[in-house]
């Protein structure tokens, strides 16, 4: 069992939320209370592989995300025996808050993966591009 730790993520202010909200409640066409932080995009709101593509693309562009949808899931240096390597999990671990519900992080397969990227995933990476654009 891999043991490596989950990074803890700062708050997400409120502004950030109501804004992602509105966007996934649009793209997936659903109404915004449906659409809380732990939502996770896949499991909890149905959004499928070209849903996923639109909002990461309209909404969260160059962000990490964008990263995620580019992985070469052939590459030895993404996978290995099935499963995500440490490194690329190391860095999911950074953005990716629901990581932290996974008991076993050497197991994580893509189709993991993809059911772990919550709102609040989104929220973090929209409030890390408005950070880095009005630096406090």
């Amino acid at each position: 069992m891999s043991t490596a730790a989950t990074p803890t993520h700062p708050p997400v202010r409120d502004a950030v939320f109501e804004a992602v909200r509105a966007c996934v409640a649009e793209s997936l066409m659903v109404e915004p209370e449906q659409v809380a932080r732990s939502s996770r995009l896949v499991d909890d709101l149905g959004a499928d592989s070209l849903d996923f593509v639109d909002i990461v693309d309209v909404q969260v562009r160059g962000s990490e995300f964008e990263w995620l949808t580019r992985l070469d899931f052939s590459s030895p240096e993404v996978m290995q025996g099935g499963f995500l390597t440490d490194a690329v999990v190391a860095r999911l671990g950074t953005w990716l808050p629901a990581l932290s519900t996974v008991e076993d992080h050497a197991k994580i397969t893509p189709r993991m993966l993809f059911s772990l990227i919550t709102v609040e995933a989104m929220c973090l990476v929209a409030q890390r591009r408005l950070d880095e654009k009005n630096p406090s």
